[in-house]
């Protein structure tokens, strides 16, 4: 297990730290959950990895519990593995945030489909949705919980 997160933890580090110039990333208090929405024309693993790693400095900033994350990104460059993308992402500290991830382009569903089985199977409480309306709805069940209680005991 430990060699996975230090493999998981050198892909991070190789990825691009910064978000391309026409890529951009923006966050918005929504009271009960944080939302951010990244766009721009293309999608890889380091661009993916790079708005990961601005989401999640957020996320432990504000000791955020609950997270809507829309991407609007283009045509994704490179191959996909979502096994890596799934155990990076975890890696940054995600495990007591509840995130609902939606996918501006329907074509990439049935990937995104994997990514949630893939971070369930690893105890991820993260769903993908359709519609920011459904993922807000989703996030909004049991809002009023002590956020202090962890989410997946």
């Amino acid at each position: 297990m430990q060699e996975a997160v230090n493999y998981c933890q050198s892909q991070i580090e190789s990825a691009v730290t910064k978000l391309p110039h026409n890529t951009e990333l923006v966050f918005e208090d929504r009271g009960s959950y944080l939302y951010a929405e990244v766009s721009g024309p293309n999608d890889s693993f380091e661009i993916s990895m790079a708005y990961w790693m601005a989401i999640a400095e957020q996320v432990h900033r504000r000791g955020t519990r609950r997270l809507l994350v829309l991407e609007r990104l283009g045509q994704y460059h490179g191959e996909r593995d979502m096994t890596l993308m799934i155990d990076s992402i975890i890696a940054l500290g995600f495990e007591n945030v509840r995130v609902a991830f939606v996918d501006a382009f329907v074509e990439d569903f049935p990937i995104v489909e994997q990514g949630e089985i893939l971070a369930m199977e690893r105890g991820i409480e993260g769903r993908v949705f359709g519609s920011v309306q459904e993922a807000d709805r989703w996030l909004r069940i049991g809002a009023s919980d002590h956020v202090d209680a962890p989410i997946n005991p």
